[in-house]
């Protein structure tokens, strides 16, 4: 079952928001990156949520977490979860996943992740276009996220 992008976001907040700041761009590029991950372990057949993300100017962006989070937080660290007008559970396995996703870059901060997903061949980059505001294929990810699996 895919959840929206800010159960995800919540979740690594309550899970991790002892262990390390979240500013509104770190929440937004794990989210992404969890999302990428996920279609690669799952071989493109499963989606983590509910929603594409978006070719922003600022990167892959879930359009409904950035707005969720610009209501409230703006620039500043997220200390609570964020508002969201629904409630989902995250199922035991995909706790487990998105703890993986965390152990791996968790430590890094919202610049270096959004670095990470602007680099040469990703799939941002190969369909940016200023203003465009392009969603961002699926086929495209998982091929980008299964051939790091492979390294």
């Amino acid at each position: 079952m895919p959840y929206s992008p800010t159960t995800i976001a919540n979740y690594f907040i309550e899970k991790h928001g002892k262990s390390g700041a979240f500013t509104p761009m770190k929440l937004l590029k794990l989210t992404y990156i969890a999302y990428g991950w996920y279609l690669a372990l799952t071989d493109g057949t499963t989606r983590l949520t509910d929603e594409h993300p978006i070719a922003w100017d600022m990167g892959p962006v879930f359009p409904s977490l950035y707005s969720n989070i610009k209501k409230d937080y703006k620039k500043w660290n997220i200390t609570t979860t964020i508002s969201t007008t629904g409630s989902e559970i995250i199922i035991d396995r995909d706790k487990e996943f998105l703890d993986k996703v965390w152990s791996v870059y968790g430590r890094f901060d919202g610049v270096y992740l959004s670095a990470l997903t602007h680099q040469e061949g990703t799939p941002w980059r190969d369909v940016y276009c200023r203003g465009c505001n392009i969603p961002l294929n699926d086929d495209d990810i998982y091929r980008y996220y299964k051939e790091k699996m492979a390294l």
